[in-house]
């Protein structure tokens, strides 16, 4: 016979489109910010490289990593506190 599979809450569904939503605004915030304000950023030195070059070459690629990051441990917080399901 085939088991049915409990119903997830609509909970769960809520907080993963949520986060989604969230880091997805953060992403595009950022990378929007960085290429609209280019000319202003590269006022300010890091490192002894314009910011706008330094965000552009390495530092957005490590907020994109960090917004990977941060959905990682999120849905696995989020997916703990769902019952447990049976493996398929």
């Amino acid at each position: 016979m085939l088991k049915t599979r409990p119903r997830q809450p609509a909970s769960h569904w809520q907080s993963t489109r949520r986060l989604t939503l969230g880091l997805l605004l953060i992403w595009f915030v950022l990378t929007f910010s960085v290429i609209f304000f280019a000319r202003e950023l590269s006022r300010i030195s890091l490192f002894g490289w314009p910011l706008s070059f330094y965000m552009a070459a390495q530092g957005l690629a490590l907020i994109y990593l960090l917004i990977v990051a941060i959905y990682t441990w999120q849905m696995k917080k989020t997916d703990q506190r769902q019952p447990d399901r049976e493996q398929q």
